[in-house]
């Protein structure tokens, strides 16, 4: 697995396991840095980059010397590599010290729990993936569009359950979401956005503990039955039926 050694903001190939941080954001057009352009000194002036340097300079703030970002850290012109990172996403968010959370339309002056605070209507809490990304990390902090700290998921686990509809235990507890409903689960996805129709099924693969070969082009009706088949194979919660 590579990570992002902080200090030197070069990929590292680790053959063990690390302590790391993780980011989860939304990258903006043209803001995505891939595999190959980390560690070269053209990507550190390009769009976006400082999301990475913020990244890499909380995590040195908390003592760790790794952090794990998506297309930073994983060959998207692998199909392998992109395969791997979808089914295992869930797993990363899960085993990281840390999650950092970016929003970049949040104002960091408002408070959050207000009903017009910029906080509850960020995009970021309509993405598809934002669910994996919310639910699997035991620690996130959220980060307003200077950086300024907004508040942790324990926090503003009420308000944040009042927006998405996601069960206050889930977001306080990470290791009780299984216990949930499939029915229930799915609930929580409902209405979120991709690029890729596929990608809002494959985003909550890790929730229910499955995997499915990731194809594009069949569309998210096919790709979601193809999701309902394997979770009717590996659970008894007929609750799926019923949803």
């Amino acid at each position: 697995m590579y990570l992002l050694n902080v200090n030197t903001q070069q990929l590292e190939d680790i053959h063990e396991w690390r302590p790391y941080a993780i980011l989860s954001h939304a990258w903006r057009v043209g803001e995505t840095h891939h595999f190959h352009d980390v560690g070269t000194e053209s990507v550190r002036i390009q769009p976006g980059y400082e999301k990475v340097e913020m990244c890499c300079e909380l995590a040195r703030q908390d003592g760790l010397d790794y952090v794990w970002i998506d297309t930073c850290c994983a060959d998207a012109n692998s199909s392998a590599a992109r395969t791997e990172t979808a089914m295992s996403a869930y797993t990363w968010f899960q085993q990281a010290q840390v999650c950092y959370t970016y929003l970049d339309d949040v104002d960091g002056s408002e408070d959050p729990r207000e009903g017009y605070s910029t906080f509850r209507h960020s995009r970021w809490f309509k993405r598809a993936w934002t669910l994996q990304e919310l639910l699997a990390p035991k620690h996130v902090f959220f980060f307003a569009k200077d950086w300024t700290m907004i508040g942790t998921k324990g926090g503003l686990s009420s308000v944040i359950s009042s927006m998405t509809g996601i069960h206050k235990d889930a977001l306080e507890y990470p290791e009780r979401v299984p216990r949930f409903s499939v029915a229930t689960r799915m609930s929580w996805a409902k209405g979120r956005m991709s690029t890729k129709e596929e990608d809002k099924v494959y985003a909550v693969m890790g929730l229910f503990g499955v995997n499915l070969p990731i194809l594009y082009g069949e569309g998210e009706t096919k790709t979601f039955l193809k999701l309902q088949n394997e979770i009717i194979r590996t659970t008894d919660d007929q609750s799926i039926f019923a949803w």
